[in-house]
């Protein structure tokens, strides 16, 4: 991304920091370190492309944009949790400890940075959504994730989603795991 379309992006989007724990040198032991970003990458993948889409596409349903925003939020708070080293809360939890703590490996974000973000301030079941800050954010957080997270619902996608699990299968037996760590997410997707 350019430093002219940089500065031109929303203020809050554009300041926080991407991945501070990795820049920082924060760092797991190596099969716990696989397992994660392989999970954290699936759910980048799978679960937050979709809302980011239903983000796009909603643009004349602005109550299903407010209810995908909410859901990307809490998606960033499991995956945050997970970078971490913890054991994620569980959906009925992320959102309220995101906006209370905010995030800190895959966003250095208080939580009034992420209610001006997602634009939370907002009431719930107006005729409008605010979401261009969710979308810088996204793009900055796809710009700077270590490897490739291919989209899997354009022509080439399938066949890079095919060889990016290949991939992560070698990754995994290279650190001694199964990649069927990863069945109960690709389930649910």
């Amino acid at each position: 991304m350019s430093p002219a379309v940089r500065e031109s992006l929303p203020e809050a989007a554009r300041e926080v920091t991407v991945l501070p724990g990795v820049r920082a040198g924060h760092v797991l032991p190596a099969a716990h370190a696989v397992e994660t970003w392989v999970q954290v990458a699936w759910l980048m993948l799978a679960e937050g492309r979709a809302y980011v889409e239903d983000l796009e596409g909603g643009v004349e349903q602005p109550q299903m944009q407010q209810s995908a925003k909410l859901r990307l939020l809490e998606q960033l708070a499991d995956i945050d949790q997970r970078l971490a080293g913890r054991v994620p809360s569980g959906d009925a939890h992320c959102l309220a400890l995101a906006l209370e703590y905010g995030l800190h490996e895959l966003v250095g974000a208080s939580g009034p940075e992420l209610v001006e973000i997602f634009g939370l301030d907002e009431e719930f079941g107006a005729d409008s959504c605010r979401v261009d800050q969710i979308f810088v954010l996204w793009e900055r957080l796809l710009e700077e994730f270590p490897g490739e997270l291919p989209d899997r619902l354009v022509a080439q996608g399938q066949r890079d989603m095919l060889v990016t699990l290949r991939a992560w299968a070698g990754l995994a037996r290279g650190a001694g795991l199964d990649i069927g760590f990863l069945t109960p997410f690709i389930k649910d997707a």
